[in-house]
């Protein structure tokens, strides 16, 4: 089975369940603190939710065909199973995801929690690709 196979179908689930966990993090816990800079935020509506949904389904295919790639080369700390898996989502996530918001938010005014929230929202993404992946193709 090809790398791409092996990660599209649990990609697609972790994407899917994060656009979820993503509207419980950004939509529920953390939305009250964007009132804080309301000048930086666009309209919400349905084109921004299907937008940012497609980003985050897409992102969790790529980080999951990612995890195949270092679970098939037996990258020994990575490649241990699902403990491996949560190793790669956090490598993953600390490489990417998280200095992406928290440089953003040294120059956009955006409220603390809000980072904090996306961080959070992020790391969520990236070990649920990992963690489904981990599991669908036994690493």
């Amino acid at each position: 089975m090809n790398t791409l196979h092996a990660a599209l179908v649990p990609g697609l689930i972790a994407g899917i369940t994060s656009a979820f966990t993503s509207w419980l993090w950004m939509g529920v816990i953390f939305h009250r603190y964007q009132r804080a800079t309301p000048e930086i935020w666009r309209a919400e509506g349905p084109r921004n939710y299907v937008l940012s949904s497609v980003v985050r389904v897409l992102s969790a295919i790529a980080i999951a065909v990612l995890y195949v790639f270092v679970a098939r080369f037996h990258v020994t700390w990575f490649s241990d199973g699902m403990i491996g898996a949560f190793r790669f989502a956090a490598a993953i996530w600390m490489a990417l995801a998280a200095p992406v918001a928290i440089e953003s938010a040294i120059y956009i005014r955006m409220h603390s929690m809000v980072v904090l929230g996306q961080v959070i929202d992020w790391l969520t993404t990236s070990i649920l690709a990992c963690a489904i992946t981990a599991w669908w193709i036994r690493a």
